[in-house]
């Protein structure tokens, strides 16, 4: 498991796929600029060293699952920006073949449905962490000390009747 931004964004670059019109520094400096962003969403304190570029303290699997769903949700809304100045043909046809091409319409709803997919994955991550990693605010009392009971002291009217008070 690595804890270096180039290790993190070449994972992203892969699972991306290569395709993407993505490079691994583009994707290094959004993970550089967006540690806040995960910072504020897990409640904790990392940051990258600007020479090692490792970040510090060392993120957890889960941690490092958010932060790459941060970026693809992010990913995702590039896509839907830059699907408004793709060309909207369905079907051209010459003498030497035929290309088709889904529409605008459809590419733009695929990828407003799988971000939304993403965000709401995304969502239900940080609620599972934030509940994991969690600790109460506040103690009453000493569970270590044995507690004594009286039923003469309290106004529990069938302990009194059970005991014969």
């Amino acid at each position: 498991m690595t804890n270096n931004i180039v290790g993190i964004a070449q994972e992203i670059y892969e699972e991306i796929g290569e395709a993407s019109g993505f490079s691994i520094s583009a994707i290094t400096q959004w993970l550089r600029r967006n540690i806040g962003g995960l910072n504020t969403n897990l409640n904790q304190n990392f940051e990258v060293d600007g020479t090692t570029f490792e970040i510090t303290p060392s993120l957890s699997d889960i941690e490092k699952y958010i932060f790459k769903k941060m970026y693809f949700i992010y990913y995702f809304d590039v896509q839907i920006k830059s699907t408004g100045s793709t060309s909207d043909f369905m079907s051209i046809r010459d003498d030497y073949g035929t290309v088709t091409r889904s529409s605008k319409n459809e590419l733009l709803r695929n990828y407003v449905s799988v971000r939304k997919q993403e965000y709401e994955e995304l969502k239900q991550l940080i609620a599972q962490y934030r509940n994991n990693n969690s600790s109460p605010l506040q103690v009453a009392g000493d569970d270590t000390i044995p507690g004594f009971y009286d039923p003469r002291t309290i106004g529990n009217t069938r302990a009194r009747q059970f005991f014969g008070f």
